[in-house]
């Protein structure tokens, strides 16, 4: 349980640090290149996962057509994520973005409704009602304080829990890597044409610019398969509030590097984003073991 609890919080570390680079990136690079450079990198964690569990031959198995649209609906989403959460990252708060970057798990839940036909209890509402109520506090809609931008993040979260829910209409014999492969073929495809229809293809300045490149897709690739890696070693139920260490994480990185400290925004709102992700959390371990034989 402790190596998984330890290798989740570097995984949050690393999504963390990625988000660095990106910040920094944006100052010289469009979102769509830094995006695609992102995407293009993912295929890297999924490889390895593939060839550590010795399953690349799965790579082979056919997909129907549904399938491959609800993998298509996938990259299609990720890819507009990284857009708005990669534009909210040049414009606002470090610490502001990551925080309200964690609405997504509300989404998840309230999308499971009309997408996969769940049930969703008083408990489970309650929390996502708590959840919202302090995205808005931290937006601060009608205030001086309030931006356009705010939403940007909020966006990505939805788009991420779009991507999060359909992975679910999938039967349980096909295998995570291979749905994650071949979504992250349209992910790259999307970012690829949007970089080309809308973005500036800027050469690449200095080899410290290209260090934040590699380090943006190999960040993002070490956080996606420490995720993977720690689900596998533990209970979700168990790991899940262990990501909320994002949220202090961005704070301190967001001081050290951009010497940001928007804790009159943050506060109260984070306090019911972390209350409401836990009562989730709580809620749906507890369903699990009433349920359990």
């Amino acid at each position: 349980m402790t190596r998984a609890i330890l290798t989740i919080i570097a995984a949050i570390f690393s999504f963390s640090l990625m988000g660095v680079a990106v910040r920094i990136l944006t100052a010289d690079y469009s979102i769509f290149q830094i995006s695609f450079t992102r995407n293009f990198f993912g295929f890297l964690p999924i490889l390895l996962l593939l060839a550590y569990s010795k399953q690349m031959g799965a790579l082979k198995m056919p997909f129907n057509r549904q399938e491959w649209l609800i993998c298509a609906l996938r990259g299609g989403s990720v890819s507009l994520a990284q857009l708005c959460l990669f534009m909210a990252y040049s414009k606002l708060e470090f610490a502001t973005v990551a925080t309200l970057a964690f609405s997504g798990p509300f989404f998840v839940t309230a999308l499971s409704v009309p997408l996969l036909g769940a049930v969703v209890g008083f408990w489970r509402w309650s929390a996502v009602i708590l959840g919202f109520c302090g995205v808005v506090m931290i937006m601060q809609p009608g205030a001086s304080i309030f931006s356009l931008f705010s939403v940007l993040p909020v966006l990505a979260a939805l788009c991420y829990a779009i991507s999060s829910t359909l992975v679910k209409i999938f039967s349980v014999d096909r295998l995570s890597g291979v749905i994650q492969f071949r979504s992250q073929i349209f992910a790259a495809g999307f970012s690829l044409l949007l970089w080309l229809g809308f973005g500036e293809m800027v050469p690449i300045a200095s080899a410290f610019d290209l260090g934040l490149f590699l380090a943006l897709g190999l960040l993002g690739g070490a956080g996606v398969l420490g995720l993977v890696v720690a689900y596998r070693m533990s209970q979700p139920s168990l790991l899940a509030p262990f990501e909320y260490f994002g949220i202090p994480f961005s704070m301190f990185l967001g001081w050290w590097f951009f010497a940001e400290a928007p804790l009159d925004r943050l506060f109260p709102g984070v306090l019911a984003i972390i209350a409401g992700g836990l009562l989730i959390i709580w809620r749906q371990a507890r369903i699990k073991a009433d349920s359990a034989p």
